[in-house]
């Protein structure tokens, strides 16, 4: 298991699901984070995604696991590629915000670009057992850090649709992980996109 492509720290290692039949394990199969949107995801499109490149799901577990070769998910998450997308329009309304910070950390003949390579966290949940021990949050670390060690795929961003949840505790979960929301058009909406620039985890 170590053997394949892998991130860790110092107690758990996120590994991308490689197979069909890990896709189909016993414990994916009874993956279970309460919540059934993300449920249904994971233990029956999640295949699918994958084998049409349309998304790549990971498994995050303790590093003992990984040590011993056994497959223990605690947590799963999905990427797929996306684009950061700034029009001279968002500029000056619905992503000025935005625009504001991204010109601190852009380099100036870059500012001008209407698009900015980006990985969407397409699907991200933590077994209902594990939650509430922080395992969310050492997930985002491991992933900010996976997607800026030796510049895997030229991302600069990490953006999220996040679900606006009457009690904010998805968006709530991002903010403190240093996420912000991309535009004030979405503030009304079941999910609001939310940006984490990684050149600031660098």
């Amino acid at each position: 298991m170590r053997n394949r492509q892998l991130i860790e720290d110092s107690e758990y290692s996120l590994l991308r699901i490689e197979s069909e039949e890990e896709f189909n394990h016993d414990r994916i199969k009874a993956f279970d984070c309460g919540e059934r949107d993300l449920n249904e995801y994971f233990t029956q499109d999640a295949l699918a995604h994958h084998t049409e490149l349309l998304a790549t799901t990971y498994f995050f577990q303790p590093k003992r696991a990984t040590e011993e070769g056994v497959f223990f998910p605690v947590a799963l998450v999905s990427f797929m590629n996306d684009s950061l997308k700034l029009s001279t329009e968002d500029r000056k309304s619905s992503k000025k915000k935005f625009y504001k910070k991204f010109r601190k950390n852009m380099p100036f003949p870059k500012r001008g670009y209407k698009e900015f390579p980006a990985v969407k966290i397409g699907r991200l949940g933590v077994c209902a057992e594990y939650q509430k021990s922080h395992i969310g949050s050492r997930l985002i670390n491991l992933t900010k850090k996976f997607f800026i060690t030796n510049n895997k795929t030229g991302c600069r961003y990490l953006v999220v649709d996040a679900y606006n949840n009457p009690d904010q505790c998805t968006i709530n979960f991002y903010k403190k992980n240093g996420f912000d929301f991309l535009s004030e058009s979405d503030v009304g909406q079941k999910t609001r996109t939310m940006w984490f620039d990684l050149i600031s985890y660098k």
